[in-house]
């Protein structure tokens, strides 16, 4: 028998802290995904709720768990980091769907925005990730930056390969490894990463 969907997952959800809202037309950055190789869909078409900091953890906390215990199994859910800008920060909550033994993906079922805080950032996880894109690395380097750029700021590549998830690949450069999802960086990490 396989586990249900989370009730609490989506009684939070529905929860007074959340709200719903206009999006505004700032610029956004949108994290990729490196999942391979699994298809994102409904991302950018699901509705989404402001909801305060605190129901937000306890919406990933209630996801993180019923991952835990029901991953593997048709219909379990996923917390996604989706997109920021200087206000806010987005999360998707999805569903897997096993298509066949060779496809699968993930259904965006609610995206959440949270106020962009430094207790926000830090608790739900994503400070580090933060800075790859508004600060970058030692290389200078960001996250969101084209290969050409990178490959302008880093020199050679010195290896490259291809990764499981969709027009991924990884590259390894003097100084840093990078992983490029469309040509554009992804993730920086130190160099010694790189082909593990």
């Amino acid at each position: 028998m396989r586990p249900t969907a989370s009730v609490v997952v989506l009684a939070l959800l529905g929860l007074s802290a959340c709200g719903g809202s206009v999006q505004t037309a700032e610029s956004r950055h949108f994290v990729p995904s490196t999942l391979a190789p699994i298809a994102l869909l409904d991302f950018d078409l699901v509705s989404f709720v402001e909801c305060d900091l605190h129901t937000a953890v306890q919406t990933r906390e209630a996801v993180e768990s019923e991952f835990g215990k029901a991953y593997g199994y048709p219909g379990h859910p996923r917390w996604f980091f989706h997109a920021f800008d200087k206000q806010n920060l987005d999360f998707i909550v999805a569903r897997y769907e096993a298509l066949d033994a060779h496809a699968a993906r993930y259904v965006a079922q609610r995206r959440l925005r949270v106020k962009r805080t430094p207790d926000a950032e830090r608790a739900l996880g994503v400070t580090d990730l933060l800075k790859e894109y508004e600060v970058g690395g030692s290389s200078g380097v960001k996250a969101g930056m084209t290969r050409k750029e990178a490959t302008k700021r880093l020199g050679r590549v010195e290896e490259e390969r291809s990764l499981p998830a969709p027009r991924t690949t990884e590259a390894r450069y003097l100084t840093a490894c990078v992983v490029f999802v469309d040509d554009k960086v992804a993730r920086v990490w130190r160099r010694e990463v790189c082909m593990r």
